[in-house]
């Protein structure tokens, strides 16, 4: 693919031949087969933490990105080719700490079909049946990754961050690379990222496939509240990196984090299992796993209904069904009050 960094923060429009260069940047910006550098798009905007208010994106409101290479919709995400950060493939992305925003901002947007997109990098994939924005290595892109801005300042003193993510393997082509997605953090806003080992998928995805999906959820380390408000901006990368042979799309999805502290509230957690057509799924076992990998089971009964209850608020969890006859996809939630109505529908 043709490549054209084109950063309109650098451009003087005084200037006759700046004008100029300004309207090709933006003719540019439309598509016309380039990747672009937008840093006019970027979204710097922090999400507020607070033990209600965690920061959630699904990615199911195709309206957030519409237009290449900008973020501007979407609160607090960025995506980012990654040039250069490595350079020859087959790097462990959890080696790779070095702040990749002044490599060029990117989101390939309205794209369809995973099998046949060659480009690598970060795109945005609303014309499947779950969208989700997708990460995967190439030549050039070649540490792409999502950086997500978040200020801890309204947490509890004794607060922990707790993350929680999908890995989706979303591309069933015979392409079949070792695809690793690794979690990172820096605190503040400028300097190296840290690397969080419990995060690291070893490889997200299978050839001839698109059904796999690694959960991820992972407590930080404590951080304390600085008088400096620049000291409590966190920023979160997810991140892969150009794998040796034919990389794979992998859709990072259902984010959501939260900082949460122990409290004596608790909540509860219900809902429904069903088949394809709609009819009670029975006997089928939910699963709940925890922040701290604690487990806990509960049997549908005849209508498919299932209930969790004395589940402690201000917590990330993840929800499961197992069926002999059914498969069902994850969700992972945050605790912040009773849950209701959280069903599951059952696929062949």
């Amino acid at each position: 693919m043709k490549k054209l960094t084109c950063n309109l923060n650098n451009i003087a429009v005084k200037k006759t031949v700046s004008v100029y260069a300004l309207v090709i940047c933006l003719i540019l910006l439309t598509g016309n087969g380039f990747q672009v550098s937008a840093k006019l798009f970027v979204n710097d905007i922090s999400w507020f933490l607070g033990p209600s208010d965690p920061f959630v994106q699904n990615w199911s409101n195709a309206g957030l990105i519409t237009v290449n290479n900008d973020w501007s919709n979407v609160q607090s995400i960025n995506g980012f080719s990654g040039d250069g950060l490595t350079a020859t493939p087959g790097v462990n992305p959890q080696t790779i700490l070095a702040d990749g925003s002044g490599t060029p901002l990117m989101v390939l947007a309205n794209q369809s079909d995973p099998n046949t997109l060659l480009t690598g990098g970060v795109v945005e994939f609303d014309g499947i049946a779950n969208p989700t924005v997708a990460l995967q290595g190439s030549d050039t892109a070649s540490a792409p990754h999502l950086t997500i801005r978040l200020n801890f300042g309204g947490c509890p003193v004794n607060k922990f961050i707790t993350v929680g993510y999908k890995v989706r393997d979303i591309e069933s082509s015979a392409d079949n690379a070792l695809s690793q997605v690794a979690l990172q953090y820096r605190r503040g806003t400028t300097g190296s990222y840290t690397n969080v080992p419990a995060a690291f998928v070893t490889d997200a995805t299978d050839g001839n496939a698109a059904t796999k999906v690694s959960t991820i959820v992972t407590t930080l380390p404590h951080f304390t509240i600085d008088p400096n408000p620049d000291n409590n901006i966190l920023y979160l990368r997810i991140i892969t990196a150009n794998a040796v042979g034919n990389d794979e799309w992998v859709g990072i999805d259902d984010i959501n984090i939260g900082c949460f502290a122990p409290l004596n509230a608790t909540s509860s957690v219900s809902g429904r299992v069903a088949m394809p057509d709609g009819r009670a799924v029975k006997g089928a076992i939910v699963t709940m796993t925890d922040e701290y990998g604690q487990i806990r089971t509960a049997k549908t009964g005849t209508f498919g209904y299932y209930s969790f209850n004395n589940i402690d608020v201000g917590g990330i969890v993840v929800m499961n069904v197992a069926s002999k006859r059914f498969n069902f996809e994850p969700r992972v939630l945050s605790v912040t009050d009773n849950l209701e109505n959280i069903d599951f529908e059952g696929q062949f």
